[in-house]
């Protein structure tokens, strides 16, 4: 499991190695992929924060809609809850994206070859994520070989937190996961109840 904190060090890692000429093909591999997933973290994020922003456009509740009504433990991956998160991590679902993302710059969190290594699991009562492996004792293994559990935690109450304060700076902020080269200078949320965890 990945924790808030070990994303902290992942990011003082990145933006400490970002220049670092010095790397062997390992090393920047390394870096790489914590970018890669700080970024992850941080879409996942700004999706969680645009579905607890349901009163302010439909295509928000529409994507609250997805989370909410996702049906665990689908291990055949075909039901229409699944699909709809499939496509809504994949960037399939732009048109819930455009008012916040406009010209489609959400982009994925994850590409069509990389779900396909898991089965996605939601869990409504943490913020952290977390990645299992799928046992298969056969020499023939096939996909997925994880269980993915994205988090949804409850919508925070307003007494909790004026969501309003959401910085739209941070929750409109374009990041592109298939750029290594870009770093990501803000991957944590200005509030505490966005989970600021992926797997």
């Amino acid at each position: 499991m990945i924790t808030s904190q070990s994303l902290k060090q992942l990011h003082s890692f990145v933006v400490s190695t970002h220049t670092n000429k010095a790397f062997s093909d390992g090393g920047r591999t390394t870096h790489d992929y914590y970018n890669r997933l700080l970024k992850q973290c941080k879409k996942l994020a700004q999706l969680v924060a645009i579905s607890w922003l349901e009163h302010e456009k439909k295509e928000a509740e529409q994507i609250r809609r997805i989370f909410l009504d996702f049906k665990n433990n689908d291990f055949e991956r075909q039901s229409q809850t699944y699909i709809n998160m499939v496509k809504l991590l994949t960037g399939q679902r732009k048109d819930l994206l455009e008012p916040w993302f406009p010209g489609h710059s959400f982009g994925a969190i994850f590409d069509q070859e990389e779900i396909n290594y898991f089965l996605i699991q939601v869990k409504w009562d943490t913020f952290e994520g977390s990645l299992q492996e799928i046992p298969q004792p056969s020499v023939k293994q096939e996909g997925p070989y994880f269980i993915m559990t994205l988090p949804y935690p409850p919508k925070p109450s307003a007494e909790n937190i004026n969501l309003n304060h959401v910085l739209r700076a941070w929750l409109t902020s374009k990041v592109d996961v298939n750029k290594p080269q870009e770093t990501v200078s803000d991957p944590f949320p200005p509030v505490p109840y966005l989970p600021t965890t992926c797997t």
